[in-house]
């Protein structure tokens, strides 16, 4: 997480990094070139990614062990730009690159902003009751959704040359879109392609819907664009997936380090006079049908 976020730093040079470099393929800056896109996508980048940087800080245990002051202040601070990064994917979230398949891609990116969000409010409403085993939990659970991102891109490359190689995968663009797409890379119309995008007269038809084949071809900007849209939906679900048990999974097999962070949590909860000391957060003793927890004597 520390590192690509260092990495996609760059990409805070908007119209030359982000616009040219590998976070985008082809086709999606006709979206997030002005408007409510691109103050969306500003604003996300803005903020996930020093989050992502700070995120990296919050887990190292000499921070975290002697100097409690900055873990805490750092910590809101995660989740304040976190909250508004989601708030900014939330704006960006409804274009419509790449024709059906966004949909799967929109209800994936929805999924990962209802779940980080919920995830920094439990983590939070823990700390507040000095759930501490609680709050680790939910900050472990949600810094995993957030890598998510992460993992999608890798699959993603991976993904594009084996549909390629499969044929028979379309997205649908329009024709504003493709023209779009070749005036920015200085290159003409490809009328012969597609006819059914030039008026009788010879005009744009620019509302016009055309069928984009997914291939990694670079001579065919738009083909090669389709490759890498076409599957991210179905790639974020799947990694959203792996994610999501693979937190969950680390979470079961560090046991050891929930109950000592429990037992802190109790004596830190009974010094502060709450009700229910060792289960004054969200825990499966309390809320659920768990056994009711006890200090050990």
């Amino acid at each position: 997480m520390l590192g690509f976020s260092l990495s996609r730093l760059s990409d805070l040079d908007f119209d030359n990094t982000f616009k040219n470099g590998f976070a985008l393929v082809p086709g999606y800056w006709y979206f997030f070139h002005q408007g409510r896109y691109r103050v969306g996508m500003i604003m996300h980048l803005a903020t996930i990614l020093p989050a992502g940087i700070l995120l990296g800080l919050q887990f190292t245990p000499v921070i975290r062990h002697k100097l409690l002051i900055f873990h805490r202040i750092n910590g809101y601070t995660i989740i304040l730009l976190l909250l508004i990064s989601n708030g900014a994917a939330c704006v960006v979230l409804p274009h419509k690159q790449g024709g059906g398949s966004r949909t799967a891609t929109q209800t994936a990116e929805a999924f990962l902003v209802i779940i980080t969000t919920l995830g920094v409010a439990m983590a939070w409403w823990n700390i507040r009751r000095k759930q501490i085993d609680q709050h680790r939990a939910w900050m472990l659970r949600t810094m995993f959704y957030m890598g998510t991102i992460i993992t999608s891109r890798i699959i993603n490359f991976i993904s594009a040359p084996i549909i390629s190689r499969m044929g028979n995968y379309y997205g649908v663009w329009s024709c504003d879109e493709l023209d779009f797409l070749y005036r920015n890379l200085g290159m003409p119309f490809p009328e012969a392609e597609y006819p059914q995008c030039l008026m009788p007269n010879g005009t744009l038809n620019a509302s016009f819907r055309v069928a984009i084949e997914a291939a990694e071809l670079l001579t065919k900007p738009e083909q090669f664009g389709s490759s890498h849209i076409q599957p991210f939906g179905a790639n974020l679900w799947i990694c959203i997936a792996v994610h999501i048990i693979g937190v969950e999974i680390y979470l079961g097999m560090t046991p050891r380090e929930s109950e000592r962070l429990r037992r802190v949590s109790y004596e830190k909860q009974l010094e502060a006079g709450f009700a229910n000391p060792g289960s004054a957060g969200l825990t499966s003793d309390r809320w659920g049908d768990a056994e009711k927890w006890t200090p050990p004597k």
